[in-house]
């Protein structure tokens, strides 16, 4: 889909990057109400322009959450420069898809597993979301898992804090806290009715746990959205996935939507356990997408994707529509630049950072000394076509005849 017009889409962000606020209805006024009673529902139902329809979760990213992001500057000369500035996101196509993958998730009963390229906003994204459900979600639950805690200070939770707090500054949708600590807060106040405090207000919570190697905690917690943070250096991710399955399950309904996103070039079994999630997503309750970007797994399927090609700055119009051609041909030039160096390991890890396919966002970054591209590429054959599963594992040994047998073994 070429998209045009876009900037329909950031309409209240606009109008408060020009006036500094959203509206100029006067507030605890008829109009006042209506004007955030629309756009609650934007929120949460989504938004149309010229038949083209973005998700409640993807119009509050736009409009309601600033982020720190590249932008064009000029020196005094009039050289154009790129510099760091807070403000609202772009509309960007790879979003666009992401979003509608997410609706597309809670829709069919599934959860997600991402593959992606590096610096692609995730935790902005990831943050937006739990903080929209704070605001417009009455009673829901979300939450961050990670490995260590200092994966969650500094990441997803950290956006979502600097989210609220914009929302509570600058919006009508303001909520007093039940709990508001480093790692907990959850919306609503306390009134004295007939002699008791009773909770009220949305009651909504965003939860940030850090599991420490024991992925058990996990247990119990069934939420709205459920995040694994640096799901590609999370070892027990894959216990915590499954320990996790079904408390987001009553029957065959689904109750929430849990999201594991990584990117490559991390080496050991955290970043083995976001790959088996990856390459089979039917068996975690993940949605599947046909594998067009791996060699030998025509047919197969695997998680989704995100290219290093997609939303690549510098290579976006100005709607948001990524110009894939010249950002390959971009990136194939950074590549060659690594072939230089002198770290035998740096153009691998270059590659699985910026990958073009899931099989080089899995390379395993080591001191090998052959071509582990190429390995890697009959690795994923092997991989997306279960070959693995092939044959009998077993060892061969001597009989007493001095003859070669062959004696089956789980364990090899």
């Amino acid at each position: 889909m070429k998209f045009k017009d876009t900037h329909l889409f950031s309409s209240a962000a606009n109008t408060y990057k020009q006036y500094g606020y959203y509206t100029d209805t006067i507030p605890d006024t008829k109009e006042y109400y209506e004007f955030w009673d629309e756009e609650r529902r934007k929120c949460v139902d989504g938004y149309t322009v010229d038949k083209v329809t973005i998700t409640g979760y993807h119009y509050f990213y736009l409009n309601y959450c600033p982020i720190d992001r590249a932008v064009d500057a000029y020196l005094p000369d009039g050289t154009k420069i790129a510099q760091r500035e807070r403000t609202f996101p772009a509309f960007y196509d790879g979003d666009y898809d992401y979003f509608s993958v997410i609706a597309k998730c809670r829709k069919e009963n599934k959860h997600l597993s991402v593959l992606k390229g590096r610096r692609k906003g995730y935790s902005y994204k990831s943050g937006s979301m739990m903080t929209r459900n704070y605001f417009h979600v009455r009673n829901s639950k979300n939450f961050v898992f990670a490995e260590q805690k200092e994966y969650i200070g500094d990441g997803i939770l950290s956006k979502a804090w600097d989210f609220i707090s914009f929302i509570d500054d600058n919006t009508a949708w303001t909520q007093p806290r039940l709990i508001d600590k480093e790692m907990h807060k959850q919306s609503g106040y306390k009134k004295r009715v007939n002699g008791a405090d009773v909770a009220l207000g949305m009651k909504s919570q965003i939860i940030g746990v850090s599991l420490k190697d024991n992925p058990d905690k996990v247990r119990g917690k069934a939420g709205e959205l459920i995040f694994f943070e640096e799901a590609g250096s999370f070892n027990g991710l894959l216990k915590a996935w499954e320990v996790a399955m079904p408390t987001m399950r009553q029957g065959n309904k689904t109750l929430g939507t849990m999201i594991a996103f990584g990117t490559g070039g991390t080496e050991g079994v955290g970043f083995e356990s976001l790959e088996e999630l990856f390459y089979h997503p039917d068996a975690y309750d993940c949605l599947g997408f046909e594998n067009e970007w791996d060699a030998g797994a025509t047919g197969s399927m695997c998680g989704y994707f995100v290219p290093i090609y997609q939303n690549l700055d510098g290579f976006i119009d100005d709607n948001g529509n990524s110009d894939t051609g010249e950002a390959i041909a971009f990136e194939e030039s950074q590549r060659e630049k690594k072939r230089n160096a002198n770290d035998p390991k740096a153009l691998d890890q270059y590659v699985a950072e910026h990958p073009f396919s899931p099989q080089e966002a899995t390379l395993q970054v080591t001191a090998n000394l052959f071509d582990v591209n190429s390995l890697k590429e009959q690795y994923n054959k092997v991989k997306a076509n279960n070959l693995e599963n092939e044959g009998t594992s077993g060892i061969l040994y001597y009989t007493k005849e001095k003859t070669v047998g062959f004696r089956p073994s789980p364990d090899v």
